[in-house]
């Protein structure tokens, strides 16, 4: 049966910390030792401020894992906001005990990056964001409004989820986006969370239900060896934010 591993936003950039490199580069070995499949939701690797293919060229190791997962068969990815090129627009999937699973980044549901305002940043920073002034501008305008209306925000993006959930007939829908990890009973909107600080956030789907679970810097091994982590602790913890 197969168990599919869903993880998003994990912004991996030039400048990210080598820990996130590290973190998700076991995250995908670790799901090719054990057969897993996954779905990276959008946002894996942050081409809005980089530029084209940049982001992807400062972690190798990370994507030679990609590579060998997607010549198993055993990856599929959707589009984020930040990497509207990487793939699908949302993924469906068929999970025994669970039912039909849909999985999307999300960001259309944002109402601030679905706003007139929005869309001018996201093209300002896609024509100049390897400008350092342009991407503290973005970080400053997005921490302005996380402070102001964070929650209204992420509310008003569950609830549009939740409505395309249910409009379609989804048994759950996973999405990314606002970097908040949840899975509640009988709720079906459910969120992976985020790559933040030492630890990896992802919603796991198999034959025992979902679960969230956290990969943590010190489950790894050391830098240098096997780079499949430890067995994994369950810690459902809420993300940092979205971005």
């Amino acid at each position: 049966m197969t168990v599919w591993r869903v993880a998003s936003d994990w912004h991996l950039a030039p400048g990210s910390p080598a820990v996130h490199g590290r973190l998700a580069r076991a995250f995908l070995a670790r799901a090719r030792a054990d057969g897993a499949s996954v779905v990276l939701n959008g946002d894996a690797f942050d081409e809005l401020f980089t530029g084209g293919g940049r982001a992807e060229a400062a972690h190798p190791l990370v994507v030679a894992e990609l590579e060998a997962l997607g010549r198993e068969g055993r990856l599929r990815r959707t589009r984020g906001n930040h990497d509207p090129d990487a793939g699908e627009e949302r993924v469906v999937l068929e999970v025994p005990g669970t039912g039909r699973v849909l999985v999307a980044h999300g960001h259309a549901a944002d109402p601030v990056n679905a706003s007139a305002l929005g869309r001018l940043g996201d093209g300002i920073s896609r024509r100049f964001g390897r400008f350092g002034v342009v991407r503290g501008a973005a970080w400053f305008a997005e921490a302005a409004a996380r402070a102001v209306a964070e929650d209204w925000m992420v509310a008003t993006f569950r609830r549009r989820c939740l409505a395309e959930v249910e409009r379609d007939g989804f048994s759950l829908g996973v999405f990314g986006h606002v970097h908040r990890a949840h899975l509640a009973p009988g709720d079906r909107y459910a969120n992976a969370g985020s790559l933040h600080g030492e630890a990896l956030e992802y919603l796991e789907l198999g034959p025992g239900g979902p679960r969230l679970a956290v990969l943590h810097a010190a489950d790894l091994a050391e830098p240098g060896t096997d780079p499949a982590p430890r067995p994994q602790i369950e810690d459902p913890r809420p993300g940092r934010g979205m971005r």
